[in-house]
């Protein structure tokens, strides 16, 4: 008898221009099953969904859904064949319930198609389907009040409600924590079990092991090895994608602890309190937590984003930071997002101009005035932004961590720099952050990924409902202690 597809894939190829395209792709999907993708940046795994989707249409080859050949031309055909795509950052409304974002734009409503909208039967909808999902949110809750994790899997049950069968998951994990990551992972098995296959994207290698039946790694365009999950341990799928051994990718070369850069007392500010602590120089401070904990209210009130008491002290000097010109002036970067990296800049320039009525002042002002007003335009659909504001994808995330990092400085706040990001990549943005310690720098490293944080960094410090829960050296540190602490954060 022949073995039932839901999705199949026979010798697609697509020219995407003169030097990149997809080459005879050949992937099946069964019901209940999960695919990951694996390979370096730009080696075709977001081409190839944006082709399952039908933003590219294929040049050869054929895709069929159970069975049969099917035209998939646009996003829209994709759907109707019950492919949904969940990118990194849904589009969500914050100020709306939970429910009615799962249905936003394919409401159910009384009568048939003019009729009012049926808000009590889209929350017994969402109610079923994250029964389904063995999760536990309040689908009246408003979307802004929800986690990171809650974030994610609500845009999972969006796939569900709009009859996803095939349903594409990129980066599904990037920047939750592990026990968010479980709660994921615990949905996603769930699911399998009602048929509902997965076809995943993901640069966290062990997240591929711990959910993936098979794994396709690609390279330049072509899937060049595909096997069951169970014949690739860590090391071996490492070296499969990267040809890295698993052992070289910390990358720690630099000086002994040097003298005390900063040291923070009873700081406080937006969603945090009573924070103490010190970074020296020739090191790094890996700063974990859960998308409450306040962590990167931290890291942006350190970089003058945010009104703090308490007491900071750069190089054994007391400093006050009101503004983002005065942590640049004192040696103070921040890397987190393309919104908070455009207020620093245009502080500078308001600072630089003098006065408020020069051109390139007035250009800032008009813009954060414009930016107010679209937002009272939309009212209750006012979009939301990621839980950590960690807005861009993996490569725009680099290269701002990588601008930051070309600046003279003292101390270094780097928001999640790898997430998203290939292992070669990673490996390029640790070398340069040693190149920064041994200078004498001390770095604030934002990160989500326990093995990161042992692997590469001096010491660890945990942040919980606003407050420092764990702070220590990561030699003197266990996993479990780690984990225990940011686990209570996103309970």
């Amino acid at each position: 008898m022949e073995e039932r597809y839901l999705l199949e894939l026979r010798g697609v190829s697509r020219r995407i221009s003169s030097e990149f395209y997809l080459r005879g792709i050949n992937l099946a999907l069964r019901p209940g099953e999960v695919h990951a993708l694996v390979g370096r940046n730009a080696s075709g795994k977001s081409t190839l969904f944006s082709t399952i989707m039908g933003v590219f249409t294929p040049d050869r080859g054929q895709v069929l859904i159970d069975g049969q050949p099917a035209e998939i031309r646009n996003t829209s055909d994709a759907v109707k064949n019950g492919l949904i795509l969940v990118a990194q950052h849904q589009q969500m409304f914050a100020n709306l319930p939970v429910y009615e974002n799962l249905f936003f734009g394919n409401e159910l409503r009384m009568g048939g198609k003019l009729g009012l909208v049926d808000n009590r039967r889209m929350l017994h909808r969402c109610e079923e389907v994250f029964r389904q999902m063995n999760v536990q949110i309040d689908p009246r809750a408003p979307m802004g009040n929800l986690t990171d994790a809650e974030r994610q899997l609500t845009a999972i049950a969006r796939a569900i409600v709009t009859d996803g069968r095939i349903i594409l998951l990129d980066e599904p994990s990037t920047h939750l924590n592990e026990s968010e990551k479980q709660r994921l992972y615990d949905a996603i098995a769930g699911l399998k079990q009602e048929g509902r296959a997965f076809l995943i994207i993901s640069h966290d290698l062990n997240e591929v092991l711990a959910v993936a039946d098979t794994i396709s790694v690609m390279e330049d365009g072509e899937i060049v090895r595909s096997a069951p999950a169970g014949e690739f341990d860590e090391k071996a799928l490492i070296e499969a994608v990267y040809g890295i051994k698993s052992e070289n990718i910390y990358y720690r070369e630099r000086p002994e602890a040097g003298k005390e850069v900063l040291r923070l007392e009873d700081f406080s500010g937006p969603n945090f309190s009573g924070v103490s602590l010190s970074l020296r120089a020739g090191q790094v401070t890996a700063f974990m937590g859960g998308a409450q904990s306040g962590k990167l209210s931290v890291a942006r009130s350190l970089a003058g984003l945010g009104k703090t008491t308490g007491k900071i002290f750069l190089n054994g000097a007391p400093l006050e930071i009101p503004s983002p010109i005065t942590a640049v002036r004192a040696g103070i970067v921040l890397a987190s997002s393309q919104e908070d990296e455009e207020e620093i800049r245009e502080s500078e320039i308001a600072v630089n101009a003098g006065k408020q009525d020069t051109s390139a002042s007035r250009m800032a002002i008009s813009a954060k005035r414009l930016m107010a007003s679209v937002g009272k335009a939309l009212g209750n659909y006012v979009m939301l932004r990621p839980q950590q504001e960690y807005i861009t994808g993996g490569n725009r995330q680099r290269e701002l961590v990588e601008r930051a990092m070309r600046k003279q400085a003292f101390v270094y706040l780097l928001c999640e720099p790898t997430a998203g990001v290939d292992i070669p990549a990673k490996m390029r943005l640790y070398f340069e952050m040693n190149k920064l310690l041994q200078k004498g720098a001390a770095v604030l490293w934002l990160t989500a990924d326990i093995d990161e944080a042992f692997g590469l960094c001096d010491n660890i410090a945990v942040m919980r409902d606003g407050g420092l829960a764990l702070s220590g050296s990561a030699a003197g540190l266990s996993r479990e202690a780690v984990q225990e602490a940011i686990g209570a954060a996103a309970q």
